[in-house]
């Protein structure tokens, strides 16, 4: 079984790379709604394209490809893709 990378990283470096995937994130959540709220591309397709992520990282998972970083990888992406859903279903959308 291979070692955490994160495990080899400096509290001190974890900590910024954990900051530039959160601001990262964060950003990506951020664009998604803006591109649904001027609906510059069709909701199917942004929820199409996150489905496809999380399946990637699931696989990622059973094949054994860094499973732990990999599985909340894919809780992340589903709490993306509740959050992409829910402003479909605001009136307006």
């Amino acid at each position: 079984m291979s070692k955490d990378p994160a495990e080899s990283l400096k509290p001190e470096l974890l900590q910024e790379h954990l900051a530039y995937a959160e601001a990262s994130i964060m950003l990506l959540e951020c664009l998604l709604l803006v591109l649904i709220e001027r609906k510059l591309i069709p909701m199917d397709a942004l929820v199409e394209a996150v489905e496809t992520a999380i399946e990637t990282k699931r696989t990622q998972v059973k094949d054994g490809m860094h499973p732990q970083i990999a599985a909340v990888a894919a809780g992340v992406l589903s709490k993306i893709a509740n959050s992409v859903a829910a402003t479909g279903r605001h009136p307006g959308s």
